[in-house]
């Protein structure tokens, strides 16, 4: 009725060694794959014996239906899939019961395409993550041994950052049109020094501090911060955190008038601060003016600068005084992807990457700083941009044209969790650095990309700024025409290494009527605001 292709073979050429009560594999693997590659859905027949809730054919034919992308159909409920205590196999196969099978096809019918596509997708994760090489196999292992004894994993490695010597010889100046933000209250006023965010090193209880958090949990196995525990402390818990205080407001305090919201940093974090991470290369003066223009910015624990040029700087360069530490860190080669290093220098959650040409307001980022406070999985930023799907030639395209929607946040001037440096540094595949490298491009759609990945989340865009360059400043590599071409071919080259499509619209923006917002009048029905 529904002229579905169903492929049943009768004959079993090359039979391989299985055990009695099951079915036998059959043919060389690369013809098996060949049969799963053009299939959506992939039968795995448990064994007959009941007693039996694994097998070496049953294990061969659900790992070769993750590899090629086929949705594991699996025919017997009793059946135990690997590590079925910590992976959550519903969101990846289906497990039917053996009495159900003349359902089976009406079952399948019923799937949406939406829901094909993300159980392919996540099927294919759990392969490259847990099953695909020894390595992984051997870490699968290890990591679940470990889990079930309480021991917790190795920290995860922090790039040593270098510094470089350098004078602070000047006093930071002020710059009149960077100062005057009319009547805005920038938020309280730090009196303490820079402090860090927490470590998170701790045993197993849950800590008072647990309340305060936000918590966030990818699709998959996985918590997307490692740190959290495996549950969050729920209200009904917190009579059992000792000093019996139970829920309080924090931040934003008990509401009220505009003036009280400007004067609350606000968020679930009672105290935080951030670091800005700025990449430069052979633009002295430029930078020089930029980290003046950081002098008297609430939060700012410290700034890394990321120098990026093979030359030291000059020894007569006096840095500007800004009365925070401002580390200069050596990279071994010139590479965007040096942006995105989990330098050690870095003892905050949240990163503001900056380019030393953005141009940006002291509100402006302190604005930023307060969304993202609300959405620290999501990449928060002020310049925006979209991809587009050209039908002409059938690959994606990336604009950079003002529009009502958009899917991308620039990070040349954006918020972002730490937690994403050392997925970027350590986990994103090495193709996808190495094009980066190559290009000397893309690495901010890189980082795009594989946060939507995680999150299944758009990023975050504040304020109407589309650009944030600033006037004066010598020609960017972004001016150049190939600039946009290299652009269009890393977007498309992404999508492969991934296999989908990860960047998500959306037409959110985040404003605040407490802050100056100038909209073109061709431009202020666009959006939907807060």
């Amino acid at each position: 009725i529904h002229l579905d292709q169903v492929l049943v073979e009768f004959t079993c050429k090359n039979p391989q060694p299985s055990l009695l009560t099951e079915w036998a594999l059959c043919g060389e693997r690369e013809d098996r794959l060949e049969v799963l590659k053009a299939s959506t859905f992939g039968l795995v027949i448990s064994p007959g014996d009941g007693q039996l809730v694994a097998s070496a054919g049953c294990g061969m034919r659900l790992f070769e239906a993750l590899e090629v992308g086929t949705i594991p159909v699996v025919l017997g409920d009793h059946s135990k899939l690997p590590y079925h205590q910590f992976i959550r196999w519903s969101e990846a196969a289906i497990i039917v019961p053996k009495p159900r099978v003349t359902e089976l096809h009406f079952l399948l019918r019923s799937l949406s395409d939406n829901d094909m596509l993300a159980m392919r997708r996540q099927g294919r994760f759990l392969w490259e993550t847990y099953f695909s090489t020894t390595e992984n196999v051997l870490n699968t292992l290890l990591a679940s041994i470990r889990t079930s004894v309480q021991v917790p994993a190795a920290p995860i490695k922090e790039e040593p950052a270098h510094e470089i010597p350098h004078k602070a010889g000047k006093m930071a100046g002020t710059d009149a049109n960077l100062a005057d933000n009319g009547d805005l209250d920038l938020g309280p006023v730090e009196t303490e020094p820079p402090y860090a965010s927490p470590r998170f090193l701790r045993n197993f209880t849950y800590t008072a501090s647990d309340t305060y958090r936000t918590w966030n949990r990818a699709p998959g196995p996985f918590h997307l911060f490692p740190h959290t525990p495996l549950d969050p402390v729920l209200p009904s818990e917190a009579k059992f955190l000792g000093s019996g205080t139970g829920f309080r407001p924090i931040g934003g305090g008990t509401g009220g008038s505009g003036k009280e919201f400007q004067a609350a940093l606000g968020g679930n974090v009672p105290r935080e601060q951030f670091t800005v991470v700025m990449l430069t290369y052979e633009r002295e003066e430029v930078l020089m003016n930029s980290l003046e223009r950081l002098n008297g910015l609430p939060y700012l624990n410290k700034v890394v600068v990321v120098w990026n040029s093979p030359k030291p700087p000059s020894d007569d360069l006096l840095w500007p005084d800004i009365g925070l530490p401002i580390v200069v860190v050596r990279t071994d080669k010139n590479s965007l992807n040096n942006r995105f290093l989990p330098w050690d220098a870095v003892e905050t959650e949240a990163i503001l990457s900056i380019d030393d040409d953005a141009h940006l307001r002291h509100d402006e980022i302190m604005f930023g700083f307060r969304v993202w406070r609300e959405a620290r999985d999501r990449i928060v930023g002020f310049p925006g941009r979209y991809h587009a799907w050209d039908v002409n030639h059938q690959s994606w395209l990336y604009n950079s044209n003002y529009s009502c929607e958009l899917s991308m946040v620039l990070t040349g001037a954006a918020f972002f969790h730490k937690y994403y440096a050392y997925l970027y540094s350590y986990v994103m595949p090495q193709a996808i650095r190495d094009m980066v490298d190559d290009y000397i491009n893309c690495e901010d759609i890189a980082m795009n990309f594989l946060v939507s990945h995680i999150t299944r989340k758009p990023p975050i865009k504040v304020t109407s700024r589309w650009t944030f360059r600033c006037p004066g400043c010598p020609q960017a590599l972004s001016h150049d025409d190939s600039h946009f071409h290299e652009r269009h071919k890393c977007i498309n080259f992404f999508v492969k290494v991934y296999g989908y499509m990860p960047l998500l619209y959306t037409q959110f923006r985040v404003d605040s009527v407490l802050f100056k917002t100038r909209l073109p009048h061709d431009k202020t029905k666009c959006f939907k605001f807060i």
